[in-house]
């Protein structure tokens, strides 16, 4: 179909695109050789189109060129569809005076094709992405040490991975199981797994996240066929948003399990340092697969040769004892402590984020700070200090990430130290 808005536009064309630029476009990207603004270059171009004569196809081009730059620059589909929308509204509002109405409602359905392409596009790129994803992430679980629960997770990662690929093929014979009830993950929960999590509210939790995913499948079967891509990619998101929700939770449970299991430190009662690599492999390859960051943290007790030297060895045990006391009343129970060495102690934070984490660990420090331990007639004020890091998996593991992250937080350690003691450093890739 032919369009003609020339008799307008192109008398305003610069002026349109300096006011849309100002007003729409908040990511402006650049090319790294030529330091040279690409978003403005290709509406420049569109709406050069628009200034003339023109084709619907050579337009849609323009703007299939565009999405794929911003899928390229890793620009979320919301910013695009803003941008279109800031088009049509500043078009619309400077052709209101000097056009006919049905020059208007043609430029509406020639922007209603627009944004179907755009959202076409962004649908696709994002199933692919949502696929290698779930691999990596499938591939993280079969990796696992030891595995419990979370084994069960892998089944709803490939049920999306069949959700994704049936999205972008617009496919609806054998399509995925919609019953929330009889899906292979809901087999196992409504039976096996009800007795497994024993936390009833954290059952309920993961039941309704289930539901919820489920809910949502049904919503993107009824939408297939309707070319109504914007709908789908707001669905397929939810989708994964809540499947990494669901295995977070199994993860956290898993580590509830785990410190249940492996064999304590005899004196502290935190997990001993010779269960610390299996720990963190199982701790990166859960993150990895539910795309969530966890806090490896390093503890050291300040000066606690001294409280050896002052009150003595068996002192010096019930400090350490405390310490760990004080950790484990202020962490949850699927947070994992781990006796390095000596007065040393490393503590595991999944499932949170640095702001987060950096606030538990305040509440340790702040708390074994201030509440001194007494001992028959002696009050033994004791403090510690914390280096700390967030880490966000993105590769598969390797057995040398543990002494690679352990260093990273040693060193965010000795920050502390060297800084004052008694306080928390973190260390920032």
């Amino acid at each position: 179909m032919k369009y003609n808005f020339s008799d307008f536009l192109k008398e305003h064309n610069q002026v349109i695109l300096e006011d849309f630029i100002d007003k729409y476009t908040s990511c402006i990207h650049y090319k790294i050789d030529e330091k040279l603004p690409l978003t403005p270059e290709y509406y420049k171009k569109i709406l050069h189109i628009l200034s003339m004569p023109f084709h619907e196809d050579k337009l849609l081009d323009a703007f299939e060129a565009l999405a794929h730059y911003k899928v390229s620059c890793a620009i979320p589909y919301v910013i695009v569809a803003n941008e279109i929308y800031g088009l049509k509204t500043i078009l619309i509002a400077k052709m209101s005076q000097h056009t006919t109405h049905m020059q208007i409602v043609a430029l509406l359905e020639l922007i209603k094709k627009i944004n179907d392409k755009v959202a076409f596009i962004y649908l696709h790129t994002y199933a692919d992405k949502l696929i290698s994803s779930n691999n990596v992430r499938i591939s993280s679980l079969s990796d696992l040490v030891e595995k419990h629960i979370i084994t069960h997770y892998e089944s709803h990662l490939t049920w999306l991975n069949k959700l994704a690929f049936l999205i972008k093929n617009g496919q609806k014979e054998d399509f995925v199981e919609l019953d929330d009830t009889l899906c292979d993950f809901g087999l196992w929960l409504h039976t096996k797994g009800k007795k497994v999590i024993h936390n009833n509210s954290k059952y309920k939790s993961i039941q309704k996240l289930h539901e919820s995913l489920h809910l949502f499948a049904k919503k993107i079967y009824d939408h297939i066929g309707t070319n109504e891509h914007h709908i789908l990619i707001n669905y397929l998101e939810k989708c994964e948003l809540i499947s990494l929700g669901i295995g977070t939770e199994l993860a956290l449970i898993d580590n509830i399990l785990m410190n249940k299991r492996i064999i304590k430190d005899a004196l502290t009662g935190a997990l001993n340092r010779q269960a610390l690599e299996n720990v963190f492999e199982s701790q990166y390859e859960l993150s990895l697969a539910t795309h969530s960051p966890f806090i490896l943290a390093m503890c050291d007790l300040d000066f606690f040769k001294n409280i050896n030297d002052t009150y003595g060895h068996i002192a010096g045990d019930k400090v350490l004892t405390y310490f760990v006391q004080v950790v484990k009343q202020n962490i949850r129970n699927s947070d994992i402590i781990i006796r390095y060495g000596g007065e040393e102690f490393i503590i595991l934070l999944p499932a949170i984020n640095k702001e987060k984490g950096l606030f538990v660990l305040e509440k340790i420090r702040k708390s074994f700070q201030e509440m001194p331990l007494v001992i028959e007639n002696a009050t033994i004020h004791a403090t510690v200090s914390i280096g700390m890091m967030d880490i966000n998996p993105e590769h598969l593991y390797k057995k040398s990430f543990v002494e690679n992250y352990l260093v990273l937080a040693d060193r965010a350690l000795y920050n502390a130290k060297e800084n004052g003691r008694n306080r928390i450093e973190s260390f920032c890739l």
